[in-house]
């Protein structure tokens, strides 16, 4: 695995359970608005080996009931699931942060039963999934099938789960929330999260400001979502 960051305690990371946090890095998207853009590079190794991360879970093992596999994309890695044993070992739930885009990862955790709580990005409309994700056309028709796929393994499968989408000015607007609370159903617990501007992958994103609290709130209104 590679981990370039951690946290050790948290309570807003997963719903209700206090839990450490693991970055892991590598992203095959190029988010402009990315909080994290540190984390997007796959060639950089990680600053961290499993063996240090197991034992700082330990250290905290009476303070925490859940670790939080975020990233960079959690997915990519290809030793996911035997750390994800690991920690399961531990008797601690597992949460999983994922833009979607690898749905064999996804149902390979799910079925071995390696994850306890999902939460997906859904990052703005499909036509306007490019510009999000910072790849060519072509690239993101590949990745939105395998979004959509990833949807499907979530809604079949008994898992829980969340969408989340982060709002970020131009590239979400209120009719892309309202197509998306479409695509995933009126029933699926969805987030909306409000954009920061104070570390971006784009500078451009930098001069762009936030959507005020009162915008946010009548979005979360129409498409009948939660503000985070």
């Amino acid at each position: 695995m590679k981990i370039s960051g951690y946290l050790g305690f948290s309570l807003i990371d997963y719903p209700g359970i206090p839990s450490f946090v693991i970055f892991t890095q590598g992203c095959n998207f190029k988010c402009p608005f990315c909080h994290n853009p540190e984390l997007i590079s796959q060639r950089k190794k990680g600053q961290y080996s499993e063996e240090f991360i197991l034992e700082e879970i330990d250290r905290r093992r009476k303070l925490i009931k859940g670790v939080v596999i975020t990233g960079g994309e959690p997915t990519l890695q290809e030793d996911l699931p035997s750390f994800l044993f690991k920690i399961k070992k531990k008797r601690l739930l597992i949460k999983l942060d994922t833009n979607g885009s690898n749905p064999k990862m996804l149902i390979e955790i799910i079925k071995s039963n390696l994850v306890d709580y999902v939460a997906m990005d859904f990052k703005t409309s499909p036509s306007k999934y490019h510009k999000a994700i910072g790849l060519t056309e072509n690239e993101t028709k590949k990745y939105l099938k395998n979004i959509f796929e990833s949807l499907k393994i979530l809604r079949e499968n008994k898992i829980k789960f969340e969408i989340r989408t982060t709002v970020v000015p131009e590239i979400v607007e209120e009719e892309d929330l309202i197509e998306i609370r479409k695509i995933i159903g009126e029933n699926t617990l969805y987030f909306l999260q409000p954009f920061k501007n104070d570390k971006t992958l784009s500078y451009e994103f930098k001069n762009k400001n936030p959507y005020p609290e009162e915008m946010l709130e009548k979005y979360s209104a129409t498409i009948k979502s939660k503000l985070r």
